[in-house]
């Protein structure tokens, strides 16, 4: 038996206030999570438009680079994406929805440069260029979406975990102990009352 759990008037009070408050930090959770479950359904849905998008920007890339394939050869190709510069103008800050830490990525989008000789190369190149430009930017907004779903996931599971853990376990163990306890000093001033009565008898 814990300390909890002594037949105290003194711990009925308490646990019957920390029961309340139990309840209350469970309406809490429930509320929370329904709106991470808003805020994921909206994710989901923009998932899924994203995704179909993509399929197309990615498709018109490729055949971009078909064409480009085609009128210069992949070997010119493939030097002239040597020359290419890496970008690094991707920032990413964070909001917070009900606690959880949400990226933004913020694209600094740059004018494309022209590294290339033009004697040896056609339009059909820059067109290339441009598609795959337009899938690095896709590419980029996908992998934001897919990571505010996964946090979202793990936040509600948890979310749900503390929910179950307080209805399923802790307020019902508690409720349990303020019955023993009311029981235990119902009975005690009953055979205090039946000592009481006696004695006034003898008297």
């Amino acid at each position: 038996m814990g300390i909890r759990d002594i037949p105290t008037k003194n711990n009925l009070i308490k646990l019957k206030a920390f029961i309340n408050q139990s309840k209350e930090g469970h309406n809490l959770l429930e509320q929370k999570k329904v709106i991470l479950q808003n805020e994921l359904d909206k994710y989901k849905a923009k998932y899924d438009e994203l995704k179909q998008k993509g399929q197309q920007i990615i498709k018109e890339a490729e055949n971009a680079l078909n064409i480009a394939s085609v009128d210069i050869g992949t070997d010119e190709i493939l030097d002239i994406s040597t020359g290419i510069k890496t970008e690094n103008n991707i920032d990413i800050q964070y909001i917070s929805v009900m606690g959880v830490e949400i990226p933004s990525v913020i694209y600094n989008e740059q004018e494309i440069k022209i590294n290339y000789g033009l004697y040896n190369t056609t339009s059909s190149l820059d067109e290339a260029i441009l598609k795959f430009n337009e899938v690095k930017k896709y590419l980029i907004e996908f992998a934001q979406i897919e990571n505010i779903i996964f946090r979202l996931n793990k936040s509600i599971e948890k979310v749900q975990r503390r929910s179950n853990a307080l209805s399923e376990i802790i307020i019902p163990r508690d409720e349990q102990i303020v019955k023993n306890i009311q029981n235990i000093l119902e009975e005690t001033e009953r055979e205090e009352f039946a000592r009481l009565k006696v004695m006034k008898k003898k008297l």
